[in-house]
């Protein structure tokens, strides 16, 4: 994370790896807020987020069992025009399994056959 401030107060523009791989070091960290702070600098500013990125900050709130979270950002990629793949969805249910959610993980499982997305 301080190599992104770091980058931007040198006037260097981190470009969507950069805030893909530091997201995921916020997953392996299990840091969830730092990787929706993330996502929500880049859906306000350039790069825009991708796949990777939404799976990326799902799969760190599902590793800290913050599965409301999780739908929360599964909610935002159809608002961003992003469609969710395997991998996302996949940590999704994971995340709602975490939590005992059994039925909104059922949910996500009937959303993901319904977009024709293999699990």
């Amino acid at each position: 994370l301080g190599l992104l401030v770091a980058m931007r107060s040198n006037y260097l523009a981190p470009d969507l790896l950069t805030f893909n791989a530091t997201i995921s070091g916020c997953e392996k960290g299990k840091q969830w807020q730092q990787a929706i702070a993330i996502l929500a600098m880049m859906e306000t500013h350039n790069p825009m987020p991708d796949v990777i990125t939404y799976s990326a900050v799902i799969s760190a709130c599902e590793k800290c069992e913050q599965w409301q979270q999780a739908l929360d950002i599964l909610v935002a990629m159809r608002k961003h025009d992003t469609p969710p793949n395997a991998v996302t969805y996949n940590a999704a249910i994971s995340a709602c399994e975490k939590g005992e959610q059994w039925l909104l993980a059922l949910a996500v499982l009937s959303a993901m056959r319904t977009n024709s997305v293999a699990p």
